[in-house]
């Protein structure tokens, strides 16, 4: 298989497997804010943030045997976190952030940035 063919597999595993943990962590959170808090509702979670483990090792072992560079893999998974989030935070939540953590996000990504380019 191409490295090519790999790394578009690594991202999408890396997508799919960031999506999902913060996903659950965000559900989780909300759970714990209900007032009827269901243990099978966590273990669901649970099974989630496994088949998310599984996808983000698959992920990272694929990325580095299409890159030959953990930091460039590192680095992608940080951006794919980036980017998912907060879109995933506003989708379950709607909310906004607010000024200091949009200050703190503003600077994370600009630290990304930097780490990416320079």
């Amino acid at each position: 298989m191409s490295k090519e063919v790999l790394g578009i597999f690594a991202i999408a595993l890396m997508i799919i497997g960031e999506g999902c943990i913060i996903y659950a962590e965000l559900a989780a959170a909300r759970l714990a804010a209900a007032v009827g808090f269901d243990w099978h509702d966590a273990l669901l979670l649970a099974g989630l943030a496994c088949f998310s483990g599984f996808c983000l090792l698959l992920a990272y072992g694929l990325g580095y045997r299409a890159t030959g560079d953990i930091w460039v893999v590192a680095v992608v998974s940080v951006l794919v976190l980036l980017v998912c989030e907060p879109l995933l935070i506003w989708l379950l939540f709607q909310e906004v952030p607010g000024r200091g953590a949009l200050v703190g996000f503003i600077l994370g990504a600009l630290g990304l940035a930097a780490t990416a380019w320079l």
